[in-house]
């Protein structure tokens, strides 16, 4: 009986720590007003923005890396040289549609996958 308890707590832990990354991605994909695929610097980044607010990026194979975040619970964390290359693209996205922003904050949820807050 106490294995049984603590197998569906594990379970629960797991399913709701990878759902963080899929609730995102269901957010953006739903819930934000421009969605698009921008090529920056040769290679192909796929945003989903909510003006003047905040982000989110990922390469153009976006279901795959909403996976990869999924299967690593979004514990998972990129490179430095990976954030770097994501945080230059969306400074040149937002440099592209809007007038003087500033990046707040960047939350990295693994896979190539990052939410970025922003202001203008």
């Amino acid at each position: 009986m106490k294995y049984t308890n603590l197998i569906f707590l594990a379970i629960a832990a797991i399913t709701f720590l990878s759902s963080c990354s899929l609730a995102k991605a269901v957010d953006y994909s739903f819930y934000v007003t421009e969605h698009g695929d921008y090529e920056l610097n040769g290679r192909c980044f796929g945003i989903d923005d909510e003006p003047r607010e905040r982000l989110l990026i990922t390469d153009c194979g976006g279901y795959l890396n909403v996976l990869t975040s999924a299967i690593t619970l979004g514990l998972s964390r990129s490179s430095e040289e990976i954030s770097s290359i994501y945080r230059i693209a969306t400074e040149e996205y937002l440099d592209s549609k809007y007038a003087d922003c500033e990046i707040d904050k960047v939350i990295d949820y693994g896979g190539r996958l990052f939410e970025i807050y922003y202001h203008c």
